[in-house]
């Protein structure tokens, strides 16, 4: 059995009929957006255990769209391997909130229906919505060309240009972090809270019910070496909680470095704005609340931002009908949820490895 689905929809159903099979107990929250053929799109919840449980594990898919099919792949496992068949402790519940960004998911997209890169949505305090990196404004012609993609395009050349005039240090810190001024561009964060921000802010507290110790796993895909994965965590190397989520999570060798990676300088690739994890522990600060988002390698990050790149065009300049607006969707889905059966073995398998590592840490706490 193959637990990867080929589309939104499909997901959607085996994931709600694994979730009614073994007992979990189904919320569904309807989006203001539909799929390519109209249909209406949703966040689900899936809560199994006792409603009453002082600690909740929390696992999360799809904020980022189409990687929703890789994270509902191993929520699916993680229902049929464990929760078909291991009774829950009476003081331990699971969340499954099923993919938080049903319209990029359904259009083999990253961004949600504004155009939105959800992990950068979620700004606390006095953030704005406003502001980009100081080299983006130069950078979002070459991002977000104003004509549908084309195979001529010599895009390895201008990449290496733009590594030659900049360096790797700035676009890195530049083109993933997020940017507030151009809403057609890469990683845009909104200009107001989006529509799955506002369901979670409504709904995430009784979800959680009466829980004083969560961890969150977030799965997301794109990010890393094929075969591998990294674990980040929402706070520094000193905080009290680093040793003990480093003990029950950064020894493990599929991970891309030995031991869970943090917000310190020497651990961040690039340091994002508006992320769903510090939002979360910002929401959260009465009761013990740690987030990891666990990313899984795929393709070389030049890969990646291409078909990220091609797709964003196709989305504003193409046609739907036309076959390089489907090639790009295809070459998007390939990056983020590889079809090779080798990846899709190695990730299910860590997946779930992460997700019963979360339910033993929580058992043994």
């Amino acid at each position: 059995m193959t637990y990867f689905s080929d589309n939104y929809f499909q997901a959607r159903s085996r994931w709600r009929a694994a979730a009614n099979l073994h007992r979990g107990r189904l919320e569904s929250y309807e989006i203001d957006a539909v799929a390519p053929s109209d249909e209406r799109l949703t966040i689900d919840v899936a809560i199994f255990g006792n409603p009453a449980a002082q600690k909740v594990l929390v696992i999360s898919s799809g904020l980022h769209g189409v990687e929703g099919l890789f994270g509902s792949a191993v929520q699916l496992a993680t229902i049929e391997s464990y929760l078909a068949t291991q009774q829950l402790p009476s003081d331990l519940a699971i969340v499954m909130v099923h993919i938080l960004n049903p319209f990029g998911c359904a259009w083999y997209r990253r961004w949600n229906e504004e155009n939105i890169d959800l992990n950068r949505n979620f700004l606390v305090g006095d953030e704005v919505y406003q502001g980009s990196p100081p080299a983006y404004p130069s950078l979002d012609s070459f991002l977000n060309p104003r004509s549908a993609p084309s195979r001529l395009e010599p895009f390895l050349l201008k990449s290496l240009g733009l590594i030659g005039r900049y360096g790797m240090s700035t676009l890195k810190n530049t083109l993933p972090v997020g940017q507030y001024d151009f809403p057609q561009g890469l990683f845009f964060g909104g200009h107001a809270p989006s529509q799955t921000r506002k369901i979670l802010t409504d709904h995430l507290r009784s979800w959680l019910g009466a829980a004083q110790r969560v961890i969150h796993l977030d799965l997301h895909s794109g990010l890393g070496k094929w075969g591998t994965y990294q674990l980040f965590a929402e706070l520094n190397q000193d905080a009290v909680r680093y040793q003990w989520l480093s003990e029950h999570f950064g020894d493990n060798a599929s991970l891309e470095r030995n031991r869970l990676l943090t917000v310190d300088a020497d651990d961040l690739v690039y340091q994002p704005h508006g992320t769903f994890g510090r939002w979360c522990q910002a929401e959260f600060t009465d009761i013990a609340y740690d987030f990891l988002l666990a990313e899984f390698g795929t393709y070389p990050m030049l890969r990646v931002l291409k078909a990220l790149r091609a797709e964003n065009r196709a989305h504003w300049w193409g046609k739907v009908a036309d076959k390089s607006y489907q090639r790009t969707k295809q070459e998007l889905l390939e990056v983020f949820v590889p079809s090779s059966p080798q990846w899709r073995k190695i990730a299910l398998d860590q997946g779930l490895d992460l997700c019963l590592s979360g339910i033993n840490a929580l058992v043994k706490t």
